[in-house]
């Protein structure tokens, strides 16, 4: 009877930790764990950029940064990159990069100085943080990537590039970062290696290189928008395709008059905005596609295209708030209207 007695009770315990364990992992582990983030830029000039986050059960919550932490990110949130249980936030008047938890929007850290000006876009690699940064859009000269030390949020390198530093994608070959031209028009993606940190190789392309992004054969197709016909100097926008190997170049002409961009690419295919039209192209085509897809029309002022859903900002009079639209790419069904903040710029989907 002993024997019985002492099996029950240790089954009994055995069950009861397992209950316990169970339970430990069914603990909420913040509450923006599960869903995505609407970057808003806020007024331009004055104000602040905020963030919103729709959840998987679809509730949306604005503000969410401010709501957590008590103060405003600052003025223009420009873009967002998370990966793992952090975030990095870059706020590009306010010469910021806001690092916080992705799960609870608790603040972590800033990464601030002389080395972060007029920040763009962020990214990790190899372990370190890079950011994009414009510097003065006025000087052609004073554009830089800053190299940030993820343990001690410092800036060890500031590697100097052509103007106007964007978007930049990772690959095993190091960072290809797209050259807009700020201010200006530029022309050129440059690869920098990570191993040193220094450009390795610069290559030009077609003029205003908007959009980058990489294949699952590792290549770099990169969108040219084209310089706009106000210049005075109107070129035709293009599309080009960066060997990953051999750094060989093949390119897509559009017409004069179209400015394509907002290239994403999802699942193998590529798509990209032109004249409120979005168009869906297979990496492996010799042309580029003749008819858009159906119900998927919008100026958007941000796209993104992930799991076979499209995501459309619209920023309104980009002065009250906007919204997001989300579409099913292949039915061209509209699935949800978001609102969001003021100049809702990007989705984006951990």
């Amino acid at each position: 009877m002993k024997s019985t007695h002492l099996l029950f009770l240790t089954l009994t315990i055995a069950s009861f930790i397992s209950c316990s364990d169970d339970k430990i992992v069914e603990v909420p582990i913040g509450d923006f764990a599960s869903g995505y983030f609407v970057t808003n830029e806020g007024p331009f000039q004055n104000g602040s950029g905020t963030i919103t986050f729709v959840g998987s059960d679809g509730k949306v919550s604005q503000e969410v940064y401010r709501a957590v932490n008590g103060e405003d990110l600052g003025n223009i949130v420009n873009s967002m990159f998370v990966l793992q249980e952090k975030a990095y936030i870059v706020v590009n008047n306010s010469s910021r990069i806001v690092v916080v938890n992705r799960n609870t929007m608790e603040k972590l850290a800033v990464i601030e100085g002389s080395s972060i000006d007029n920040p763009r876009h962020f990214i990790i690699s190899d372990g370190m943080g890079y950011v994009s940064n414009w510097g003065d859009p006025f000087d052609v000269n004073d554009d830089f990537i800053s190299v940030v030390d993820l343990n001690t949020y410092g800036v060890i390198k500031k590697i100097p590039v052509g103007e106007g530093p964007e978007r930049m994608v990772s690959t095993s070959n190091g960072i290809y970062v797209a050259l807009q031209g700020g201010f200006g028009h530029n022309n050129k993606v440059v690869l920098i290696d990570t191993a040193v940190n220094e450009v390795q190789n610069i290559i030009e392309l077609g003029d205003v290189p908007n959009s980058i992004a990489a294949d699952g054969s590792g290549n770099i197709w990169v969108m040219c928008g084209g310089i706009p016909a106000w210049t005075g100097t109107e070129t035709a926008g293009s599309l080009y395709r960066i060997q990953s190997g051999d750094l060989s170049i093949s390119s897509f002409a559009f017409e004069q008059a179209e400015h394509p961009g907002l290239m994403n690419i999802d699942r193998g295919q590529i798509y990209y905005n032109l004249d409120g039209k979005v168009y869906q192209m297979n990496p492996s085509s010799s042309e580029l596609p003749s008819e858009p897809l159906d119900g998927l029309d919008g100026f958007y002022y941000g796209m993104t295209v992930r799991s076979g859903e499209l995501y459309g900002t619209d920023a309104a009079d980009f002065a009250s708030e906007g919204s997001v639209k989300v579409f099913n790419v292949t039915s061209g069904t509209l699935l949800n209207t978001i609102e969001a903040g003021i100049v809702p710029g990007n989705v984006v989907i951990p």
